[in-house]
């Protein structure tokens, strides 16, 4: 149970949710996995994450990747 007084952070606003065991154990997960300083900021990449997966064009991601493994094969060649 966290009932400690939280100090304010300039800026940011508090954030509270229940969730189940599972949901926790999963973000630990993703957190561990994702290498973010705090909780706090691997919560704000996976909200960010979610709100702009839907508005990049999959088409160009799809360019963007075959350009990318066309450069890195070029690259590779280079060395």
């Amino acid at each position: 149970m966290n009932d400690m007084p939280r100090s304010k952070t300039p800026g940011t606003a508090s954030f509270s949710l229940d969730i189940s065991l599972e949901a926790k154990l999963r973000f630990a997960g993703l957190h561990d996995a994702l290498g973010f300083k705090t909780k706090a900021e691997t919560f704000e990449a996976i909200i960010y994450a979610v709100s702009t997966r839907d508005k990049i064009d999959a088409a160009a991601v799809e360019r963007i990747e075959r350009k990318l493994d066309r450069f890195l094969e070029r690259l590779d060649d280079c060395i």
